[in-house]
């Protein structure tokens, strides 16, 4: 008898450090910008961040995006500049991008550590950047999901005072505006950045 328990206690203790499956193994042609369009994909799916949210609007204040921890969220947008805001915990960003049609643009929302615990961090994935050859191993087991459709957040106010989301946008503006050029080029994704259709029939 004695046995009998030490040996299903190694079994569950074995099973607790085993990771469960994948929820949804994404495919690669959900990333693929539809005819004329850009798309830009939000990536958050690092194990230790499953717990927290970011949330990204426009400067009109209205939400576009929540993306939770394990989430890949795809927005399909027009060939224009596009200017967004993502806050994560109480720090906001301003991130610029100008979308080609036909390409896909990726941003990376995560934490690192810091003396004082975890510190939220958004990191736009750059060509030939070190992001950038690691992306596959970030989108590995993601969920993606489309943000357009979202009746929680698509097209609506953020679900917070509006002088609370005026302090946010006034925070991300003024990092902007203050930071140098090597501040303003690490939050910006130019058109060559995106990738391609061929280019993601790699992953």
């Amino acid at each position: 008898m004695k046995t009998f328990f030490s040996t299903w206690s190694v079994v569950l203790v074995l099973v607790a450090f085993v990771d469960p499956p994948s929820a949804h193994a994404y495919d690669a042609s959900e990333f693929v910008a539809p005819p004329g369009k850009a798309v830009v994909v939000f990536v958050q799916n690092q194990k230790v961040d499953r717990g927290m949210t970011f949330t990204v609007f426009e400067s009109d204040k209205r939400c576009v995006a929540e993306v939770g921890g394990g989430e890949a969220q795809v927005l399909p947008v027009e060939p224009a500049p596009l200017l967004l805001y993502v806050t994560g915990y109480n720090k906001t960003w301003r991130i610029e991008i100008y979308p080609e049609a036909g390409r896909s643009y990726f941003v990376r929302l995560h934490t690192v550590d810091k003396p004082m615990g975890p510190s939220p961090k958004v990191t736009l994935v750059r060509r030939s950047s070190e992001e950038h050859k690691l992306l596959k191993f970030y989108l590995d087991g993601a969920i993606v999901t489309p943000t357009i459709g979202d009746d929680k957040c698509y097209g609506k106010p953020l679900k917070e005072r509006n002088n609370r989301t005026q302090r946010r946008l006034n925070e991300g503006n003024a990092d902007w505006k203050n930071g140098d050029d090597a501040y303003r080029d690490r939050y910006m994704l130019i058109e060559k950045d995106g990738l391609t259709a061929a280019d993601i029939a790699l992953f």
